[in-house]
C-alpha cells in the first residue's frame, strides 16, 4: 500500500485513527503521465465562487488524534449533490468520507455536505429518527446515551459510535469511551470548545483561502519549491457549465519568499496543469494557488481514482477470548461484488519478515467472501480462523479490479489482547 509521502503529484492517503476501527485510502501508482515535451498553457482562469469554510467549526483544537501529526490537520470536504456526476458520469470524491460512515438508512446524497477529519465524519442533513433506528436495528449498534440534543449509538465490538441530531449526523470510532471524539466536535460547533482554526493561524489562513468548494482535501504539506516545503496543501475540484476546475493551494511559512515563476516551473510535473486548457498561478504572501480548467473527458482520463464510488457498509465482528474463529459480518448498507474486499490476518506479535522493527505484513486469510458468495450484502458473514496466532488483527481492504487503488475498509484488534 503506497503511503502519501514525498511531494509527488499523485498520492493520497486517508487514515481513520479514531479508535480500533481504522479506515484508509491509498493510491498505488499515479494518474496519466504527461506527453513528452508538453508544456503548461498559462493564462487567466475565472473559477466559480466558493463558500466560506463552515466545516471547520466542527474541528476542535484538541483530541487524542493530535498525537498523529499527519492527520491532525487533514480533512476531506464534499457536497454530495455537487460532485460533477452529470459531467463525469460518476460523483467525484468521498474516499475519506464514505469509509468513515455507517449505514443509517439514507444515501450520502441525503446530506447537504460532509467533512471527514481525524477519522470522524460530520454530515449535515435532517434524517428521521425512525429511519435511523430501523437501519441500526439489525446491527450491533445500541443507544448508549444522549448528549447535547444528540442520540448516541455505540457498538463495542468495533468501538464505533454514531451521534444523531436534528440537523447533523456524526460517525466516529473511539478508544476509551464513546463520546471521546464526537463530543468535542459537537462542543466545537456550539462554541463550547476552541476550534482548530481559532487556535492555529496557519490552519485558519489555509481554510480561509480554500473556502468550501464542492470537493476539497487539505493535508500537511509535502510540496517543495526553492528549498521551502509547504506547511499545508490542498487540492480542490469545482464545476462550472461544462468545465472542470482543479485548484492546488500551498501554504508556506512566513518569509519563505516563494515566487510565482518558481511555482510555474514546479507545477510542470503535475498532469492536471499539463493537461489543462489553461492554468493560472498566483502568490499571495504565504499562499500559492494554481487553478486549472479542462473539459470533463480530460479530467476523467486523468483522475480515475477520485471517480471510484466507494460503498457505505456497516460491519460487525464477533469474537470472544478463547474463540478459534472471528465472525466478520456485512450487517447493513451497500451490496457489492464479493471479490471487491480481501480479508487479511496480521500477526502483530511477530517482527517484520525482513528483520526491521514493526509487525509482519498482513497476509490474506485462508477464507474469503468470494469463496462463498458472488456478491455480499446485509447478513453475509465470513469465519476467519485466528487460532494460529496469539496477538492478531483483521483487516478488510477494498481492492477494485478496475482501479489501481486500495483502501482499508476496517481494522479490528481485539481489546482484550492490548495488554498481552
Amino acid at each position: 500500500m503506497t503511503e502519501d509521502t514525498g511531494d509527488q503529484p499523485c498520492g493520497t492517503r486517508r487514515q481513520l485513527l479514531a479508535g480500533l476501527a481504522v479506515s484508509s485510502a491509498s493510491i498505488a501508482g499515479c494518474t496519466t503521465l504527461p506527453s513528452f515535451g508538453q508544456g503548461v498553457r498559462f493564462g487567466s482562469v475565472d473559477q466559480p465562487e466558493t463558500g466560506s469554510p463552515h466545516y471547520r467549526d466542527w474541528i476542535p483544537t484538541q483530541d487524542r488524534g493530535d498525537q498523529f501529526d499527519r492527520v491532525r490537520t487533514s480533512l476531506e470536504y464534499l457536497e454530495p449533490d455537487n460532485r460533477g456526476a452529470d459531467l463525469l458520469g460518476t460523483p467525484y470524491g468521498g474516499q475519506g468520507v464514505k469509509p468513515g460512515m455507517d449505514d443509517i438508512g439514507v444515501a450520502l446524497s441525503a446530506f447537504e455536505w460532509a467533512v471527514e477529519s481525524r477519522g470522524s465524519v460530520v454530515a449535515k442533513g435532517s434524517v428521521n429518527t425512525d429511519t435511523v433506528k430501523a437501519a441500526l436495528e439489525e446491527t450491533g449498534y445500541q443507544q448508549y446515551d444522549n448528549y447535547e440534543g444528540y442520540r448516541i449509538y455505540e457498538r463495542d465490538d468495533l468501538q464505533r459510535v454514531i451521534a444523531h441530531g436534528d440537523n447533523y449526523v456524526l460517525f466516529s470510532g473511539y478508544i476509551d469511551e464513546p463520546l471521546q471524539f464526537v463530543g468535542p466536535r459537537i462542543d466545537a460547533e456550539s462554541g463550547r470548545q476552541t476550534r482548530l482554526h481559532e487556535a492555529e493561524s496557519q490552519f485558519e489562513r489555509m481554510t480561509d483561502s480554500v473556502g468550501a468548494p464542492p470537493w476539497t482535501r487539505i493535508r500537511p504539506g509535502t510540496f517543495t519549491v526553492d528549498g521551502s516545503t509547504a506547511v499545508l496543501e490542498a487540492r480542490s475540484v469545482g464545476f462550472g457549465g461544462s468545465i472542470i476546475y482543479t485548484t492546488r493551494s500551498f501554504l508556506f511559512e512566513d518569509g519563505a519568499g516563494v515566487s510565482e515563476q518558481s511555482i510555474r516551473d514546479r507545477i510542470s510535473e503535475y498532469p492536471e496543469a499539463l493537461e489543462a486548457d489553461r492554468a493560472e498561478v498566483t502568490v499571495d504572501g504565504d499562499i500559492a494557488t494554481v487553478v486549472a480548467k479542462m473539459p470533463p473527458d480530460t479530467f476523467r482520463d486523468m483522475d480515475s481514482i477520485g471517480l471510484y464510488d466507494q460503498p457505505i457498509i456497516t460491519w460487525g465482528l464477533a469474537w470472544e477470548p478463547g474463540d478459534s474463529t472471528a465472525l466478520l459480518t456485512h450487517e447493513a448498507g451497500d451490496s457489492v461484488d464479493a471479490d471487491l474486499f480481501t480479508v487479511y490476518l496480521q500477526d502483530v506479535s511477530a517482527g517484520a519478515n525482513d528483520g526491521t522493527d514493526g509487525p509482519r505484513e498482513p497476509e490474506p486469510a485462508d477464507a474469503q467472501f468470494s469463496d462463498s458468495y458472488g456478491r455480499i450484502g446485509p447478513g453475509n458473514s465470513l469465519s476467519v480462523d485466528v487460532s494460529s496466532q496469539e496477538r492478531w488483527q483483521i483487516l478488510v481492504r477494498g481492492e477494485p479490479a478496475s482501479r489501481n487503488y486500495v483502501w482499508t475498509e476496517l481494522v479490528y484488534f481485539p481489546p482484550s489482547l492490548l495488554d498481552q
